[in-house]
C-alpha cells in the first residue's frame, strides 16, 4: 500500500493539475456513487410494494413505510418508480459531467507537460551529446507525457472508485451486517490473489519504456540515413534489425496488455462465486427475499468499481516507468545549464578578450582548451585556424555562451560575458556554418527567422545582398515555396545564400563563420565569399577555417594546436615567421601543387 500511495502522490505532483480539478472530480464521482446507491436502495421498498410482503420485522421496511405513510398505497409504486428514474437520470448527468472534467484535466495536464518539456529543452542548453539521445527527448515529449496524463486519470478513477466502494459498503451494512462481513472477507482474499497474479506490472512497464526508446532510436537513425543505407545496399540488413526491435516491442506490449487484462476475468469469477455463497448464507440466516435481492444488487453493482480498482492499480504500476522518465527529464533540465546575467549590452565598442580560458566538456575528459588568451578587436576580421580537434569550434561555443569556461574569463568591452543578459548577448551575434539549418517552411519564413517583425521588402533586400533573390524568384512559388525537410530541395550553395540572407536580416554586431563555405564547390564558394566580403566590411567577424585560402583577407590570425594558442598575428607576418601557420600553409598548397 505505501508503494501504491507513493505512486499516486508522485503522479499528482508531476501532473500538477489545476487546483480546482481534483476536488471537483472527486466530488462529482462521490455524488454519482451516492445517487447510484440511492437508486439501489429504493429497489427494496419497490420490491416489497410489488410483492406485498410483510415488513413488520424488517428495519428497512419500517423506515420506508414511515416515509411513504402520507402517500396513498395505490400510488406508492408509481412514486417509487419515478424516484428510481429520477435518481438514475441525475446520476448519469453527474457521471457525464465528471467524465468531461476528468478528460479535460487529463488533456490539459498533457499539454502543460509537453509545453514545459519543450521550453526546458530549448532553454536549458544541455549538451545533448552527453546527457540525452535526441530520440529519447522526442519519445518523452510525444509519448510519455500522454502516459502521465492517462496515469492521472487512473489516480482519479482509483479515488472515485474507492469512495464509491465505501458508499456501497455503508449501504450493504445498512441492509445486512452479517452478509457484509462474509462479502468483505471474500473480497479481501480475491484482491490478494489478483495482486499476486499482477505483481510484475512495474518491471514490465520499465521494459516497455526502455524498448520503446531503442525502437525510436532505430527508426530515427534509419530515416536520417536513407541515402547511406541505399548506397551500401543495406536495405535487407536494416529491415531485419528494425523487424527484430519491432517484434521485441510487440512482445513486451502484449505481455503488459495481458497483465492489464488479468483482473477483469478474475473479478467476474470471484463475483459469481460470492453471489452463490451469499445466497446460501442468506438462506441460512433467514434473510427476506427483498433484502437479499437488494443486497445482491448492490454487491453486483459494487463489482464494477472493485474491478476497476484492481485494473487501475496494475495499469498505474506499469506506468510508473513513464512517470519516472518524464520526472527525471524535467529535473535534469529544470535549472538553466547556462545562467543568464542581467546587464544589457549596446553595440560592441572596443574588443572581446579571452583571458586565460580553459574548458573541458565533462569532468573525466581532457581539456579541449588550455589557458587560451587572445583579443578580437571591433570592426576587424579575426581568423582562427588549426588542425581538426585543435579547439576551434569550442571557442565558438564559448563565445556564443553555449558553454561557460571551466576557468578564466571572456570579456566584452571589459565586462565578463556572464554578467550580460544571455538572450540580449546572443542577439548581438550570428553564426553561419557549413551545416545549414533550414525549417520545413517557406523561403520567406526561413529568411524572416533572422527578424520575425521584418517586412517583406526587408526580406527581399537581404536576399538580394546575399545573392539569393534571383534563384528564389525562379522557384515554383518564389518566396512562398516550401523548402521541404532541411531545405533538401535546394543545392548547398542555395541553402548557404538563404542562411546568409537570414543573417543579414538579423544585422548582428558580431558575425561568426564556422567553415561556412567548406562544403561548397569552387564557384558557389566564390559567390558566397563575394557576398560575405561586401556584407562584412567594417563589421566584427570571427572566421573558423581549415582551408587557409578563406583567411587570406583576415586582419589577424590565431593559430590553435592541442587546445592552446601557438601563434597570433597578421597572415603575412605569420607566413614569414615559418611557424605553425606557415607549415599549414605549405602543407595545403603543396598538396594542391602535387595534384596539379
Amino acid at each position: 500500500m505505501p508503494t501504491f500511495l507513493s505512486r499516486a502522490m508522485g503522479m499528482l505532483k508531476l501532473a500538477d493539475p489545476p487546483a480546482w480539478a481534483s476536488p471537483a472530480i472527486v466530488a462529482l464521482g462521490l455524488t454519482a456513487a451516492s445517487l447510484e446507491a440511492l437508486t439501489l436502495y429504493l429497489f427494496i421498498p419497490l420490491i416489497q410494494s410489488l410483492s406485498a410482503a410483510d415488513n413488520a420485522g424488517d428495519q428497512i421496511g419500517h423506515l420506508f413505510n414511515s416515509l411513504l405513510e402520507p402517500v396513498p398505497p395505490d400510488r406508492r409504486v408509481a412514486i417509487l418508480v419515478a424516484a428510481v428514474f429520477a435518481a438514475v437520470l441525475l446520476k448519469n448527468l453527474v457521471s457525464y459531467l465528471n467524465t468531461f472534467v476528468t478528460r479535460f484535466t487529463g488533456g490539459y495536464v498533457a499539454h502543460q507537460l509537453r509545453q514545459k518539456i519543450f521550453e526546458q529543452t530549448i532553454s536549458s542548453c544541455i549538451d545533448y551529446r552527453v546527457h540525452n539521445k535526441r530520440t529519447d527527448i522526442v519519445n518523452t515529449l510525444t509519448t510519455e507525457t500522454w502516459k502521465v496524463s492517462n496515469g492521472l486519470i487512473l489516480v482519479y478513477r482509483l479515488i472515485i472508485c474507492t469512495c464509491s466502494c465505501a458508499v456501497f459498503v455503508v449501504l450493504l451494512l445498512l441492509i445486512s451486517v452479517k452478509l457484509t462481513a462474509v462479502a468483505m472477507l471474500f473480497l479481501a482474499c480475491s484482491a490478494a490473489m489478483v495482486h499476486v497474479a499482477t505483481r510484475r506490472a512495474d518491471a514490465l512497464g520499465k521494459d516497455v519504456v526502455a524498448e520503446n526508446k531503442r525502437f525510436g532510436l532505430r527508426m530515427w537513425e534509419n530515416i536520417n540515413a536513407l541515402q547511406l543505407i541505399r548506397s551500401f545496399a543495406r536495405e535487407d540488413y536494416e529491415l531485419s534489425r528494425f523487424k527484430a526491435l519491432s517484434e521485441m516491442l510487440h512482445r513486451r506490449m502484449l505481455r503488459m496488455d495481458m497483465l492489464w487484462a488479468v483482473p477483469a476475468p478474475l473479478a467476474e469469477i470471484f463475483a459469481t462465486a460470492l453471489i452463490g455463497l451469499l445466497i446460501l448464507a442468506g438462506g441460512m440466516i433467514g434473510t427476506s427475499f427483498a433484502v437479499l435481492a437488494a443486497f445482491l444488487a448492490v454487491l453486483y453493482r459494487m463489482q464494477a468499481p472493485v474491478r476497476e480498482i484492481m485494473s487501475s492499480k496494475v495499469a498505474l504500476a506499469s506506468l510508473s516507468a513513464s512517470v519516472a522518465d518524464v520526472a527525471e527529464y524535467l529535473e535534469t533540465t529544470r535549472k538553466p545549464y547556462i545562467k543568464s546575467g542581467t546587464k544589457r549590452i549596446g553595440s560592441l565598442e572596443k574588443e572581446i578578450v579571452f583571458c586565460d580560458v580553459s574548458f573541458r566538456y565533462a569532468p573525466q575528459e581532457p581539456l579541449a582548451l588550455s589557458h587560451v588568451s587572445f583579443t578580437i578587436p571591433k570592426g576587424a576580421t579575426t581568423a582562427i585556424v588549426g588542425r581538426s580537434g585543435a579547439g576551434k569550434s569550442t571557442l565558438m561555443r564559448l563565445l556564443y555562451r553555449f558553454e561557460d569556461p571551466t576557468s578564466g574569463e571572456i570579456l566584452a568591452d571589459g565586462t565578463p560575458l556572464k554578467q550580460f543578459d544571455l538572450r540580449d548577448w546572443r542577439q548581438r551575434l550570428s553564426l553561419m556554418s557549413q551545416d545549414v539549418r533550414l525549417f520545413n517552411e517557406t523561403v520567406e519564413a526561413n529568411i524572416a527567422y533572422g527578424d520575425l517583425d521584418a517586412p517583406a521588402e526587408a526580406i527581399r533586400k537581404a536576399a538580394t545582398i546575399a545573392g539569393a533573390d534571383e534563384f528564389i524568384r525562379g522557384l515554383p512559388q518564389g518566396y512562398a515555396t516550401e523548402l521541404g525537410d532541411h531545405g533538401m530541395r535546394l543545392s548547398g550553395g542555395q541553402r548557404q545564400r538563404i542562411a546568409l540572407a537570414r543573417t543579414i536580416l538579423k544585422d548582428p554586431d558580431i558575425l561568426l563563420l564556422d567553415e561556412a563555405t567548406n562544403a561548397l564547390d569552387s564557384e558557389s564558394e566564390q559567390a558566397i565569399q563575394q557576398a560575405l566580403d561586401m556584407y562584412t566590411r567594417g563589421r566584427t567577424v570571427v572566421v573558423i577555417a581549415h582551408r587557409l585560402t578563406t583567411v587570406a583577407s583576415a586582419d589577424h590570425v590565431i593559430v590553435l594546436d592541442g587546445g592552446g594558442v601557438v601563434e597570433c598575428g597578421a597572415p603575412a607576418t605569420l607566413l614569414r615567421s615559418e611557424g605553425q601557420f606557415a607549415k599549414l600553409h605549405d602543407l595545403q598548397f603543396g598538396k594542391i601543387a602535387a595534384r596539379g
